[in-house]
């Protein structure tokens, strides 16, 4: 991905892409509580945390991981 994440203040398609991307990762982990709720909440973390003229999949990942463990983790998760 060549592209410059840090150009314009709204989402493009291949950013857009990107960010599903690391959702569909973090919501497919099987620690991760998949309800409705969380994973609404979570969607709205990512939008509201990343902007477009901020998101970058790789430098963030990590960070979007750990949050997704401290507030999606399922109950019975080990």
């Amino acid at each position: 991905m060549g592209t410059n994440f840090f150009t314009r203040g709204t989402f493009e398609p291949e950013e857009l892409g990107a960010l599903k991307q690391v959702f569909d990762e973090i919501t497919a982990q099987p620690w991760f509580d998949n309800s409705q709720e969380n994973k609404e909440s979570f969607a709205r973390y990512l939008f509201d945390t990343f902007p477009a003229v901020h998101f970058d999949p790789r430098k963030h990942r990590s960070i979007i991981e750990v949050s997704a463990r401290m507030f999606c983790t399922r109950d019975d998760a080990s």
